[in-house]
């Protein structure tokens, strides 16, 4: 029997609150897709994707409003996302703040893959793919996740900022224009995935205006500190990188987050007498470690959070580190803890 995928209703708080503000009931439109009132007002409770899609989608027709997606998710805010929300408002940084939400909603919403990848020209992606739907409420709330997930960006790039680049899964639709800020987006339409281009370099940036120096906030530019070894300024920007979205930083990135070349850093790294495959390898293998014997995440979840291109690759490269396997390593971390809970 298929698992059935329940949506927590703090996604439809939003709605309640725009049309709420302009003494619209949305008491007909919840009748319609069989969900109570005061579950969407509070935010509070569970509903199936079917039902999220038929609101959705009777609220736009019913108010003659197909933008209702892109206008009402301008304020799907990480505030507005429950226990989804809190989570991320415990990172410091904007790499942090998607970790959380690629591992969170990758895990509870059949059918998600959140991800980021390199652009050409600098910037990083971040995409989420969902599985094909008929429901005709799937558009809006498309739609209403894309500026959610734009939204996570706004932390540093503020409220007035848009992304220059994004893309849907949905067809194509004029009624994005209905938001200002979108008109000059290049925005492209049946795509495998829907997503944005962000500067790559506000991944390491604080979502914390007042948190105190940290790694992050101690560089110059938010990068990298005069007079480290580069080995060493490398490796901690690789841990904070590592693990996001499923990225695998290639050294071009990462030379661009250092300030400098993939030449100049791989001749200042083999200078120093390692390399980036090196340290690139150690610090997966080093959080690997820490996943395998710190949580219940599977073998398959971590290859992809690692950024291993399919398990079977991520499996050979764990064993040529440690000469053991994955799984063999988690069940004799295992062992030895039960061991020591026994002496204790």
């Amino acid at each position: 029997m298929k698992e059935i995928t329940l949506i927590n209703t703090c996604w439809l708080k939003p709605f309640a609150d725009y049309f709420g503000e302009r003494g619209i009931s949305l008491s007909p439109y919840c009748d319609s897709a069989q969900i109570e009132l005061s579950q969407v007002n509070s935010g509070e409770g569970w509903i199936t994707k079917h039902q999220l899609y038929l609101f959705l989608d009777s609220l736009a027709k019913g108010e003659n409003m197909p933008e209702v997606g892109f206008v009402v998710g301008e304020i799907i805010t990480p505030d507005c996302l429950g226990d989804l929300g809190k989570a991320m408002a415990q990172a410091e940084t904007l790499g942090g703040v998607i970790r959380t939400f690629c591992e969170l909603i990758n895990r509870h919403v059949e059918g998600n893959e959140c991800r980021l990848e390199e652009g050409d020209d600098g910037e990083i992606w971040f995409f989420n793919t969902k599985s094909q739907s008929p429901d005709p409420g799937r558009l809006i709330a498309d739609h209403a996740g894309l500026m959610s997930m734009i939204n996570l960006a706004r932390l540093i790039g503020g409220r007035e900022w848009y992304p220059s680049k994004a893309c849907l899964q949905t067809p194509a639709t004029s009624v994005y224009r209905k938001v200002e800020g979108l008109r000059t987006c290049e925005l492209k339409f049946d795509q495998e995935a829907a997503g944005f281009s962000f500067p790559a370099q506000w991944l390491l940036r604080s979502t914390k205006t007042s948190m105190p120096q940290s790694v992050s906030a101690h560089r110059s530019d938010g990068l990298l500190q005069e007079g480290e070894p580069v080995a060493a300024k490398l490796e901690l920007l690789l841990k904070e990188i590592i693990g996001v979205g499923g990225i695998c930083p290639t050294i071009k990135l990462m030379s661009e987050l250092c300030d400098t070349s993939a030449r100049t850093l791989h001749r200042q790294l083999k200078s120093s007498g390692s390399s980036y495959q090196e340290i690139l390898d150690r610090v997966r293998y080093q959080q690997a470690c820490d996943e395998l014997t710190g949580s219940e995440i599977s073998i398959k979840e971590l290859a992809y959070k690692l950024g291993y291109s399919g398990s079977n690759n991520f499996v050979r490269a764990f064993k040529r580190l440690s000469g053991t396997t994955p799984a063999h390593y988690r069940d004799q971390k295992g062992r030895v803890q039960e061991v020591g809970e026994m002496v204790k």
